[in-house]
């Protein structure tokens, strides 16, 4: 005898069959709120109020919240923040930065705050304001510099994966394809985790919160620059500023296949465009936080 079947229990069961579980919604659910919408941070050129970033002081129950976040997302990579509870973080190199940042960007309750680290043109209004000064003990990565992806020593990895990130985000940083071509400032960069990588992260762009621009000081390489004054056009100096004062900007020795470097004002108050390290070892280096425009909705 053959068992006729209801045309309407197969659909039925087709349609059970493809839909998803309540487990299977509360993922994808989860997988969504993962990505931040619609994240808009707003950087002005002059801030105040900063702070270094501490395990204890007036901020610390956020810089704590942060390290347990960044931490989270970022364990067994060169991008953890060790804990403590007193005193200012030390040895906060870029990458360490750029974690930070990704944590915020990723975390509601800590973007509310609206405290994120300072750009490299809010250090320089800071410096003329002399909030900070030229005798401060302590240095600070304030971005990086993608000179090219043709450097096979300088970081080439992490080169090609942030030139792919800004290819890929090139309408949200208001980049044309002749700018991708330039050398780059990166600023407030993010991070993914990637254990291809020498350091277990890769440099990323965050959209709505990463700056890329060029900056007409960048193609002067190959020596050391004095210059006059302050960088309040993107953080470094102009090109008509060079050749008098007493600020130093340090380029890279290298004229071709310069790879990716790091930004850093140096205690001196100089400027560092050369450095290749993402992971300095001294552990004078730390992170300024600053309370940002409100973001835009």
């Amino acid at each position: 005898m053959i068992n006729k079947i209801n045309p309407r229990a197969l659909e039925f069961a087709r349609k059970w069959m493809n839909s998803e579980t309540p487990i299977e919604k509360e993922k994808q659910k989860n997988h969504k709120t993962s990505q931040p919408a619609n994240v808009t941070a707003v950087f002005p050129d002059k801030v105040k109020d900063i702070s270094i970033f501490s395990y204890d002081g007036q901020n610390a129950q956020f810089y704590q919240e942060l390290i347990a976040k960044a931490n989270e997302r970022f364990k067994g990579t060169k991008a953890e923040i060790p804990t403590g509870k007193n005193g200012q973080v030390e040895n906060m190199y870029s990458l360490k930065r750029f974690g930070l940042i990704t944590a915020i960007y990723h975390n509601p309750q800590l973007r509310s705050r609206n405290l994120w680290p300072i750009t490299p043109t809010q250090s320089e209004y800071l410096l003329e304001a002399g909030v900070l000064t030229n005798d401060e003990s302590y240095w600070e990565d304030l971005g990086l510099v993608l000179y090219d992806t043709h450097s096979n020593e300088y970081n080439p990895k992490e080169a090609k994966a942030l030139q792919d990130s800004l290819k890929k985000h090139k309408q949200d940083l208001s980049l044309s394809n002749s700018d991708l071509e330039k050398r780059l400032i990166i600023v407030s960069p993010g991070l993914e985790k990637d254990s291809s990588m020498p350091h277990g992260v890769k440099p990323i762009v965050l959209p709505g919160v990463t700056q890329a621009y060029t900056h007409e000081v960048l193609e002067k390489v190959g020596e050391d620059l004095n210059f006059e004054g302050y960088g309040l056009k993107g953080g470094l100096p102009l090109i008509k500023q060079l050749e008098k004062g007493d600020r130093t900007l340090y380029m890279p020795n290298e004229t071709k296949d310069i790879g990716l470097r790091v930004l850093i004002r140096d205690r001196d108050s100089s400027l560092n465009a050369w450095n290749r390290n993402l992971v300095n070892s001294y552990d004078d280096g730390r992170v300024n936080f600053a309370p940002q425009a409100p973001s835009k909705k």
